[in-house]
């Protein structure tokens, strides 16, 4: 009979200096007779409970744990909620509830369960998306703060996870909408009052919504001010929407949560969508939103992924999901900078500057002021009004000038990035404000920080650079998400106006 061979000795086999005390973890092991119970890993998670439910007039959220106890509602104005079918109500609750919820593990501790009373959401796949764009930007902005790497944030993703219940599917009810009829999430910002002066020039009919984030302790005071008035004078209305749900996101110069934002505000848009028979809800992401750079590490840093172009195409792959196709959203500026939005409202809709408010008012020097100067937001738009001619503190509100040397933290063309966690922070900007500062100069203005920049090495790059960076910051850029039954009429009016402005600009330098 032939002798049996021993096993090999490789990772395979298994021998005496293999076994089982040395193949699980020290952790796991039950060596010295102090034995520890194992659980399932499953057990080891933080159970949140997450109810949502339709309560007749909108949305109730109620969440249940050690950690976090929260029961908020978002109530419709008039019969908005209503007249929405009840079809789409479960739909939408579903979804909503996700949404502003499902960022939830990056704010609790441990590996979080969220457990939820309503059904799989369309937006699951789509917050996931977002997460993962988002978390080098996150990196980025809590460093110092969250550990070495974004790994301890990948890590949370990763190990947190959510549950949902089994209901029964019931597909939305939505009528034949009609393009022409818009919805457009209005902030009061220059971007909004572009959209909103477009669709009116091109013969669409604009809803106008505002949503009151909870964030905005002071801005809520500052806009409904410039709500009465703008449409008292105006004759426009603007629903206003009590949003206390916005709470559950994160507070002060955080972002979880906000990542999500749009978003939010898109579903919430699509019961007025139906009352209005709306084909599109119209954000107004612009060219900028698109811009990145690499960090460090060669990471892609996206500091506003929910606003690029891919992101405003793949969100509107979930409202037509949820409106049988009927709703689409888009935006009509993704091919204009910031710089270029504000030029053509103070050529062709200057009247709008008096309600403009784009002021992050987060906190208290925002109290008695619709622009704190205390944010980088505020510091930027003041430098491009004046870079246009335009002044801030007689035609669009401001208290306070922008250009004393103790605001020169908010803005970044002064050696580094601005202070905060704004889009200016990212430092990506800095071209666009380089050339504000310059025109401002060319303009005759020479307060403290005008008068710092032309003693600046910037002053040298942005004269060197004038006709690439007038070009490139006061011209229409190619873009795809235009819907195409208005893309040539508003080319159009961006490029003929546009043309005329670069025109004024370079005079500046004769």
């Amino acid at each position: 009979m032939k002798q049996e061979e021993e096993p090999p000795n490789n990772q395979n086999s298994y021998s005496e200096n293999n076994n089982l005390e040395n193949i699980i973890p020290n952790s796991l092991s039950h060596k010295n007779g102090n034995s520890r119970k194992w659980r399932a890993w499953h057990e080891r998670e933080v159970p949140i409970k997450i109810q949502g439910k339709n309560t007749g007039s909108g949305v109730r959220i109620k969440i249940t744990s050690n950690q976090m106890k929260r029961d908020l509602e978002i109530k419709y104005p008039n019969s908005i909620w209503k007249d929405y079918p009840k079809e789409n109500k479960v739909k939408l609750v579903d979804n909503i509830t996700y949404i502003f919820t499902a960022h939830l593990p990056f704010l609790l501790k441990g590996n979080v369960r969220l457990e939820y009373n309503t059904s799989y959401p369309h937006s699951y796949s789509w917050a996931s998306q977002c997460f993962m764009r988002f978390l080098p930007a996150y990196w980025y902005l809590c460093k110092g703060r969250r550990g070495t790497t974004v790994f301890p944030i990948l890590k949370t993703m990763i190990n947190s996870r959510a549950r949902f219940s089994e209901t029964k599917d019931v597909p939305p009810v939505f009528p034949e909408t009609v393009d022409e009829n818009i919805i457009i999430p209005f902030t009061f910002g220059k971007d909004s009052f572009l959209t909103y002066n477009l669709a009116k020039e091109i013969g669409l009919n604009p809803t106008l919504v505002y949503f009151n984030e909870p964030t905005e302790e002071y801005a809520r005071r500052h806009k409904l001010n410039l709500i009465k008035k703008f449409s008292r004078e105006q004759k426009e209305k603007v629903y206003y929407l009590e949003n206390p749900l916005g709470s559950l996101r994160e507070f002060g110069e955080g972002w979880f949560g906000w990542e999500l934002a749009l978003t939010s505000w898109a579903l919430l848009s699509l019961p007025f969508a139906y009352h209005r028979k709306a084909g599109y809800i119209v954000f107004s992401n612009e060219a900028s939103c698109n811009d990145f750079f690499y960090d460090k590490d060669n990471m892609k840093v996206v500091p506003d992924y929910e606003q690029s172009d891919q992101a405003t195409e793949e969100l509107s792959i979930l409202t037509q999901a949820l409106s049988e196709g009927e709703v689409y959203t888009t935006t009509f500026l993704q091919g204009l900078y910031e710089l270029a939005i504000l030029a053509v409202l103070k050529h062709r809709y200057e009247k709008n500057l008096r309600y403009l408010m784009s002021c992050w008012a987060e906190t208290e020097a925002a109290k008695d002021k619709r622009w704190c100067a205390d944010c980088s937001k505020c510091a930027r738009i003041f430098v491009f009004l004046t870079s246009l001619g335009i002044d801030p503190q007689k035609e669009a509100g401001y208290k306070d000038n922008m250009f004393l040397e103790k605001y020169e933290r908010l803005f970044n063309v002064f050696g580094k990035p601005a202070a905060g966690t704004g889009f200016d922070s990212f430092g990506i900007n800095r071209d666009e404000q380089i050339l504000t500062f310059y025109l401002t100069y060319l303009r005759g203005n020479r307060q403290p920080l005008i008068k710092k920049f032309a003693e600046s090495p910037a002053f040298e790059e942005a004269e060197s650079r004038f006709n690439e960076l007038v070009d490139k910051y006061f011209s229409l850029h190619d873009e795809f998400v235009t819907p195409p039954q208005w893309k040539k009429k508003i080319d159009r009016i961006f490029e003929e106006t546009l043309k005329e402005i670069r025109k004024e600009i370079k005079a500046l330098r004769k």
